[in-house]
């Protein structure tokens, strides 16, 4: 038999966390001031936190706390406090990312419930199986899976699962986007994200010329909307719907709650007779939209994911303008109904969009307050608007009054059932029992004992009056047992006050029903010091200890290749295959094993940064090749990677996608078996030097052009790969190199991988040549030059010029540094960047 879904709604202030529940949310999440990925959300204070979970529970509903971000050092006592509170505040679980922080929380509360966020980027079965190693109840997945890869993760686990069904969608896989932290240092991974993805880009050629018309939104995706998939979904044994829209207006989660809370309920009472109905698309359309999309759910939607024209909400359509009159007026012929104080915006044909408030209307003359669908109206619009313009709808003033209703009327609409029971007699006092249907309880008695009536006595009729005035509680009488003995008389305040001590203590009741969790202020003390224990010694030959090794990412063996012959310590050999190179396959792998084995090198083969469940196959398959091969250690950039990796009985290099921020982080890393890891590229230099070199062996990203996302959509195919409906891409990828140029003249390289994966790089390199000598002073094992894009020969010459640098730092001769660093700027047209060594990301 199917479960009925948790439906989690969202909340980024008290009124849209009272929106949430009167929608019908089973659970909200929310996020305090800090530590959460909304940062710019009006969010909780701690008091305002507890007063929340209190009035979710009392109503029968869950919460959710978001502590969903990446974590300095310095932050974590301050964070571990905080996960303390929210502990003794009884929240139903935290969302988290930062493997530091749940290292944390498993060894000081493990009793609180942790749910693994989207930004951790996990779509496949393995990833799951990490997170419940590490002790985590449920996950966010990422939503770039389909119904075919979730039924399947659903079969391999036992884990809760959780899926985003409705709202804005992120271009990139979350937790793997740095688009917003290298151009403005606003990292979405700190709860920042300036959306640069919602901006204008233009596609252009090697030669920076237009190839798909001028500038368009071609990073802004449309905005998901499963009502339609419900069934599906359910069907996927996924255990959460979660509505995104922690930046909306109250309204905005009102309505949308409502209809997935109608929906869902609708489904279970007669699956056979699912439909979703006109006016609730027309609402969700009339919410806020971007224009809707299935998402992933259904497979890759190609260029139907996207909001090309416009990255903010369109609304619904509502007419043309059919001519105009003096003045500001004009005729509009409707194809929906339009009242005054609706909010519109006219496409004008020059100019873009103008938007106004309908003030007036006017039907054949006569004023009105509103007006049907096929009527043409007067009214007035702005002077760019022209006879021929498109109007649409963008604030329907009646659905959000009728929202904002549900909420902040005096009497709420959700309503938790109650039964009473009386008992009276003369000279005692008059008794109240009231009840839920889970069999919490509250009694309360009057000091008034009870006398015989003179007039007017007590009778049923009158106590069910008096004692269903509930309205300003989230209660509701649903009958009434009363025991009179004879005719006797209470006054009206000692019953009005009996039934508020009542319901008092039911509330009471019902509040110490949810588990809290205890809180061990020993274990608390000290936990950071305890847990940054000194790891296993660093393996390197005696006499080497000290001595920085060159790490090279290549993307192809005849890179691989020319990094060993220039010099390279290490190679990390692909991951991903770019255009059309050839993959090195088996007797390659051994042939660069060896050469690196003469050399004094290693090598070592590269997992897919990013994977998902239909590759899982493909990826073990890959695993087992590089064992057969003789390779000892493979660099694995997504928790599922490491799981894989470890069942194969190889080590692992943990890679920077895995977001390694502080040292507890390293510490979790270590107590899994891995190697050693490259750390995040989003710490600065003061971050740097605070990570425990006694911990893993740690490596550094020193020059490279990273890419700022990877994207399950590929503009390029969505753009240039044919007409509508054919069956194949024409591979344009392949045929030439492009690149998107912002507002700014700025072209970001574009490429894609054989599994159609787009990546958009920085433009500028990071170089750090000149920072070498603090790096190597700062005791980093490995430093790395990420060139897996790059050819061969540029390899071998980048390579070379490191080589010359480290060479350099350690013979004493650091004033070489200068004329290397100029000598590499010739190489990158672009420009050089030193990233967030100096100036880090808020």
């Amino acid at each position: 038999m199917q479960r009925k879904p948790e439906l989690m709604a969202p909340a980024g202030s008290k009124e849209a966390l009272r929106a949430a529940v009167a929608g019908g949310a089973d659970a909200v999440y929310f996020g305090g001031r800090r530590f959460n990925a909304r940062e710019f959300a009006e969010n909780f204070e701690p008091e305002e936190i507890e007063e929340a979970v209190d009035y979710l529970h009392e109503r029968g509903v869950r919460a959710y706390i978001t502590v969903n971000t990446l974590l300095a050092d310095s932050e974590l006592e301050q964070a571990l406090d905080y996960l303390a509170f929210l502990a003794r505040t009884g929240v139903d679980g935290v969302i988290v990312q930062d493997l530091g922080l749940i290292k944390l929380a498993r060894e000081v509360l493990p009793g609180l419930k942790l749910i693994g966020s989207t930004q951790m980027t996990v779509a496949n079965a393995a990833g799951v199986e990490m997170l419940a190693r590490l002790g985590l109840s449920r996950v966010v997945l990422a939503r770039e899976l389909s119904l075919h890869e979730i039924r399947a993760i659903r079969q391999k686990s036992a884990l809760e699962l959780e899926v985003f069904v409705h709202g804005a969608l992120c271009f990139a896989y979350s937790g793997q986007c740095l688009l917003s932290s290298m151009v403005g240092g606003r990292s979405g991974n700190r709860g920042r994200c300036a959306q640069p993805c919602r901006l204008p880009y233009t596609l252009v050629d090697a030669r920076g010329r237009p190839v798909a018309g001028g500038a368009e939104h071609l990073l802004s995706t449309r905005d998901l909307n499963t009502l339609a998939l419900l069934p599906q979904i359910i069907a996927s044994g996924v255990d959460a719907f979660k509505i995104e829209g922690r930046m909306r207006r109250p309204e905005y989660v009102a309505v949308v709650t409502r209809l997935y809370r109608r929906a869902i309920d609708r489904y279970f009472e007669d699956p056979g007779k699912f439909e979703i109905l006109p006016e609730e698309e027309e609402a969700a359309a009339q919410a806020f939209n971007r224009q809707f999309t299935a998402g992933y759910f259904l497979g890759n939607p190609g260029a139907g994911l996207m909001s090309y024209g416009r990255p903010s909400n369109r609304g619904v359509y509502l007419g043309r303008i059919v001519a105009r009159g003096p003045g500001l007026r004009a005729d509009l012929r409707l194809e929906r109904v339009l009242r005054r104080g609706d909010g519109i915006e006219v496409w004008v044909k020059q100019g873009g969009h103008v938007g106004t408030e309908v003030c007036r209307l006017w039907v054949d003359g006569r004023e009105v307050d509103e007006a049907p669908a096929g009527r043409v109206v007067a009214l007035e619009l702005p002077p760019q608007a022209r006879v021929g313009d498109r109007v649409f709808k963008t604030h329907d003033v009646r659905l959000m009054a009728e929202a904002r209703r549900a909420y902040t009327g005096p009497r709420e609409e959700r309503k938790v059932p109650v039964w009473m029971e009386v008992w009276a007699a003369p000279g005692r006092p008059l008794e109240i029992e009231v009840r839920d249907a889970e069999g919490h309880k509250g009694r309360g008695a009057t000091v008034f004992r009870a006398e015989p009536a003179r007039e007017h006595s007590l009778t049923p009729e009158f106590l069910e009056r008096q004692l269903n005035r509930l309205g300003n509680t989230p209660y509701e009488l649903q009958g009434l047992n009363v025991h009179l003995d004879g005719e006797i008389m209470v006054p009206f305040s000692e019953i009005n006050a009996v039934r508020r001590e009542a319901i008092e203590n039911l509330r009471s009741s019902r509040l110490s029903a949810w588990p809290r969790v205890e809180v061990d202020a020993a274990k608390i003390e000290g936990a950071i010091r305890r847990l940054l224990v000194a790891g296993r010694p660093v393996a390197f030959p005696s006499g080497t200890e000290n001595i920085p090794r060159l790490a090279v990412a290549a993307g192809s063996p005849a890179a691989a290749e020319a990094a060993l012959a220039s010099g390279a310590d290490r190679v990390y050999l692909g991951g991903e295959r770019w255009r059309q190179e050839r993959l090195a396959g088996e007797a390659g792998l051994e042939k660069l094993l060896e050469c690196g084995a003469k050399k004094g090198a290693e090598v070592i083969p590269a997992l897919p940064r990013i994977w998902q469940e239909d590759e899982a196959g493909r990826i073990e398959a890959m695993v087992a090749s590089f064992k057969d091969c003789g390779a000892a250690m493979v660099l694995a950039g997504n928790l599922g990677s490491l799981t894989l990796v470890a069942r194969a009985g190889l080590a692992a290099w943990a890679d920077y996608q895995l977001n390694v921020f502080n040292n507890l982080a390293l510490v979790q890393l270590a107590q899994l078996g891995v190697a050693g890891a490259a750390v995040s590229p989003e710490l600065n230099r003061g971050q740097l030097q605070n990570l425990r070199q006694d911990i893993l062996p740690l490596e550094v990203i020193v020059q490279g052009s990273l890419p700022l996302m990877v994207s399950a959509h590929c503009v390029l195919g969505a753009r240039l790969g044919g007409k509508a409906g054919e069956k194949k891409c024409p591979a344009p990828c392949r045929k030439n190199y492009f690149g998107l140029q912002d507002r700014l003249g700025l072209i970001f390289p574009v490429t894609t991988d054989e599994r159609c994966r787009f990546y958009l790089y920085n433009p500028k390199e990071i170089c750090l040549v000149e920072q070498l000598p603090d790096l190597i002073n700062r005791g980093f094992k490995f430093l790395r030059l990420e060139l897996r894009e790059k050819e061969a020969a540029l390899v071998g010459r980048i390579t070379s010029l490191y080589r010359r640098a480290l060479d350099a730092v350690l013979s004493g001769h650091k004033s070489d540094l200068e004329s290397i660093a100029a000598e590499i700027e010739a190489l990158a047209p672009a420009g050089l960047t030193r990233g967030h060594y100096y100036r880090g990301v808020i």
